[in-house]
C-alpha cells in the first residue's frame, strides 16, 4: 500500500521537484520509503508502506531487468504467488514482492494480466522505448488514480492534494456538487469535486502519451445477465462460503500485523467466521471495534461474535468532541463529501490500530451491495413481486413483515414507495433536500444521477448501481483515505470480483429466504459463526448522526456554519429555508440526517480547498 505520483510527457527541468513535493504531501501513504527517479519523458515517484518483502529491492519506482519498463504501484495483489508459479517460466525474478509480479505479469500478457488480478490496485506503467504511459485501476475503485491533462503533459497522483501541489488550480465543479446535493450520488463518474482533475475509474485502464493523448476503456463490467447460476440454495450456499473463505485466506497475505475491523453486524462477523474457517485466527489476529459515547452500541453483538471464536475485541470510543474535532482533518484527507457518523468514528479506530502497531486492516464491506443485504432491497425486491403479482407476494410479504417487525400494510406501503422513489438512503428513507437551494443554482445545474444499468431485474439495477457506481466507489474512497491517513493499509476481501460475479447470478429470491436480507450468506455460514449474529435483521441506524446533529457541541457548530457570511455567499441554498429546515431538523421533524450534513460537507470543503490553500493549511488528524 503506497502513494504515487508522476509527470509524464514534456519534461521541464523543475518536474523533479514538483514530483518531490507531491511526494511529500502524500507522506501520510508511505512512511517508509520516499523514491522519486527520472527517465526520458517521466518523472515518477513513490511513498512506500512495505507490506511484502520488506527488503529495499522491493522499493519503487521499480525497472524490469531489460530497463524498459518502470512501474510505480499503490496496493496489492493476493494472488501474486499463484501468478508468479507461471510467470517464472517466463521471467527472471530478483525479489519476492508482489509489485514484480505485477510487472512482470504486464510485460508477458500485456493489459490481459488485469483480468487475472485477485487485489487492489492503482499503478502506472512507463514504456521508456515508446515513451508510453499505461495506468489501471482495480474492479471496484479500491485504490485511487487521479490525473490533470494539458496539451504536452499528464500529472497523476494517488491524491487530488498531490494535484494540486503541482500547481493545479482548485476550481469547484458545480455538476458535481448539484449532484451530490439533489440525487445524493457523488464519486459516480469520472469527475471529481475538483473541475480540472479526473479520476480513473474503478475497472478501467488508460494509455496516455504525446501523439495520441489520454485514451480510456473500461475492461471490467459486472454482468448484465442475471439468474444464470440455475443451482439449488444448499449447493449455493456451499458455493459461496467456499469464495469467501478462499479470499478471506487470500487476504491474509502479508509480512507484518494484520488486524480486523469488527462491527456487530453480519458481514464482518462473516469475514472473522470465514479466517477462523481457514485456520488464520492466530494470536497475530487483533480485532478492533468502535462504538458512540452514551449512544448507539454495538457491544454485545461484537462479543458474541468474537466469544464464539474465542477472541475478545479492543474497543476505541468515539465522542461527541471528537466528531467536531474531525471534520476539518477529514475533510483534507478525503477531499470530498465525508460519509457520516461512521467513517468519522473508523478514523479514531484506525488512530487506535497505529498506536498498536498494525500495519494492515481487514474489513468486511461489499456483501450489502453484492447480496441485497439493505432494507431498501428487501423494499424493492418486494415491491416488485407485488407490482408484477407474483404468485409468491403474499409468501414474500407476510416473511418481510416479521422479519422487520411491522405490520403488513406497513410492508406493502414501504415496498411500493421504493418503487416510485429514485433517491432513497438504505433504510429507505429520503435523504435529500431540493427545495433548499438556491432557485439559479438549481436551474443552472440539474444534479441528474448516473444510471445506465438495464438488467431486466430492478433489484440487480439497484446492486449493481451500488457496486460500480453510487455507493462502493464512494466507500472505498473513505475508507482508503482515512486508513491511509494512519500509514495503514485497509483490505476489502469480500469485494472480490468472483464472489460478486457468482453473486449477481443467484435468482433474486435467493437474497430473501425466509424473509431475512443477505440470506444465502446465512446458509452459507450456518454453524460457522454465534447464530444470534447469523440471524439478526440489519440495523439500518448504526450511528446517532441525526441524535448527534441536534445536540451540542455539533447544533452550535452547525449555526454558526449556516449562519456564516461564507456559506451564504457560496449561492448553492436559500439560506432562509436552510435555517428553518435546521429549526425543524432539531424539534425531530425528519427521520433522514442526510442533508444537513451536506451543508456540513460542502461549506468545509470549500473552506478548505477553496478558501485556503490546502497545500500549504494542513491538518493532520490527531494520534
Amino acid at each position: 500500500m503506497c502513494g504515487i505520483a508522476g509527470i509524464v510527457g514534456k519534461i521541464n527541468p523543475r518536474d523533479r521537484t514538483v514530483v518531490e513535493s507531491m511526494n511529500a504531501i502524500q507522506s501520510h501513504r508511505g512512511p517508509d520509503m520516499d523514491k522519486v527517479c527520472e527517465f526520458d519523458g517521466a518523472v515518477l515517484g513513490h511513498r512506500r508502506l512495505s507490506i511484502i518483502d520488506l527488503d529495499d529491492r522491493s522499493s519503487q519506482p521499480m525497472v524490469s531487468g531489460d530497463g524498459r519498463y518502470v512501474i510505480v504501484f499503490n496496493g496489492e495483489i493476493y494472488n501474486y504467488k499463484e501468478l508468479k508459479s507461471d510467470l517464472k517460466k517466463h521471467y527472471e525474478f530478483k525479489t519476492e514482492s508482489d509489485t514484480e509480479v505485477l510487472l512482470a505479469a504486464y510485460i508477458i500478457w500485456g493489459k490481459e494480466c488485469l483480468l487475472k488480478f485477485i487485489g487492489m490496485f492503482a499503478f502506472c506503467i512507463y514504456d521508456t522505448r515508446k515513451q508510453e504511459t499505461f495506468l489501471a485501476r482495480d474492479f471496484f475503485g479500491q485504490k485511487p488514480l487521479f490525473f490533470h491533462e494539458d496539451n504536452d503533459c499528464l500529472i497523476f497522483a494517488s491524491e487530488i492534494k498531490a494535484i494540486l501541489t503541482a500547481g493545479v488550480e482548485p476550481v469547484p465543479n458545480y455538476e458535481t456538487w448539484s449532484r451530490y446535493l439533489v440525487s445524493a450520488s457523488y464519486d459516480d463518474d469520472d469527475s471529481t469535486f475538483f473541475k480540472s482533475i479526473s479520476q480513473l475509474l474503478p475497472g478501467e485502464y488508460a494509455t496516455w502519451d504525446t501523439n495520441n493523448g489520454f485514451y480510456r476503456h473500461k475492461y471490467f463490467n459486472l454482468p448484465k445477465a442475471v439468474g444464470r447460476n440455475r443451482v439449488g440454495t444448499g449447493e449455493a450456499a456451499l458455493a459461496i462460503r467456499e469464495l469467501l473463505v478462499n479470499s478471506a485466506r487470500l487476504h491474509m497475505r502479508s509480512d507484518v500485523p494484520v488486524g480486523l475491523a469488527l462491527s456487530g453486524g453480519l458481514d464482518s462477523s462473516t469475514l472473522l467466521a470465514c479466517l477462523d474457517y481457514a485456520g488464520e485466527l492466530n494470536e497475530k489476529l487483533e480485532c478492533l471495534s468502535f462504538e458512540f459515547e452514551d449512544s448507539i452500541s454495538e457491544a454485545s453483538w461484537i462479543e458474541a461474535a468474537t466469544l464464539y471464536h474465542g477472541l475478545q475485541s479492543t474497543f476505541e470510543v468515539f465522542t461527541r468532541e471528537d466528531f467536531v474535532y474531525d471534520i476539518k482533518s477529514l475533510m483534507w484527507h478525503l477531499e470530498a463529501p465525508i460519509g457520516g457518523l461512521a467513517n468519522c468514528a473508523l478514523a479514531k479506530l484506525m488512530s487506535r490500530a497505529s498506536q498498536m502497531g498494525l500495519k494492515v486492516i481487514q474489513d468486511g464491506t461489499g456483501l450489502d451491495e453484492a447480496f441485497a443485504g439493505y432494507r431498501n432491497h428487501h423494499n424493492l425486491f418486494l415491491g416488485s413481486m407485488i407490482a408484477k403479482n407474483d404468485a409468491s407476494a403474499k409468501k414474500y410479504l407476510n416473511e418481510f413483515a416479521d422479519f422487520w417487525s411491522v405490520t403488513k400494510n406497513e410492508a406493502e406501503r414501504l415496498a411500493m414507495d421504493e418503487l416510485e422513489n429514485t433517491v432513497t438512503s438504505i433504510d429507505g428513507t429520503i435523504p435529500v433536500r431540493v427545495d433548499l437551494l438556491n432557485p439559479d443554482f438549481k436551474s443552472e445545474y440539474n444534479g441528474a444521477m448516473r444510471k445506465n444499468y438495464s438488467t431486466g431485474s430492478k433489484l440487480y439495477d439497484q446492486l449493481i448501481d451500488y457496486l460500480q457506481t453510487r455507493k462502493i466507489p464512494r466507500n472505498t474512497r473513505m475508507k482508503d483515505r482515512v486508513s491511509m491517513a494512519y500509514s495503514i493499509e485497509l483490505r476489502l476481501p469480500f469485494l472480490e470480483h468472483n464472489l460478486i460475479d457468482y453473486a449477481l447470478g443467484l435468482p433474486e429470491h435467493y437474497h430473501f429466504l425466509y424473509g431475512r436480507t443477505k440470506s444465502i450468506i446465512r446458509e452459507a455460514m450456518k454453524g460457522y459463526m454465534d447464530e444470534d449474529v447469523r440471524i439478526a435483521p440489519k440495523r439500518s441506524i448504526q450511528a446517532p448522526q441525526g441524535e448527534w446533529l441536534r445536540e451540542a457541541p455539533m447544533c452550535d457548530y452547525i449555526k454558526g456554519l449556516i449562519n456564516s457570511e461564507s456559506f451564504g455567499d457560496r449561492g448553492v441554498f436559500d439560506i432562509n429555508r436552510v435555517k428553518n429546515a435546521y429549526r425543524e431538523f432539531c424539534t425531530g421533524m425528519y427521520e433522514n440526517s442526510f442533508f444537513v450534513w451536506q451543508w456540513i460537507n460542502l461549506e468545509e470543503w470549500f473552506r478548505t480547498f477553496i478558501d485556503s490553500d490546502s497545500t500549504k493549511d494542513i491538518y493532520p488528524l490527531y494520534n
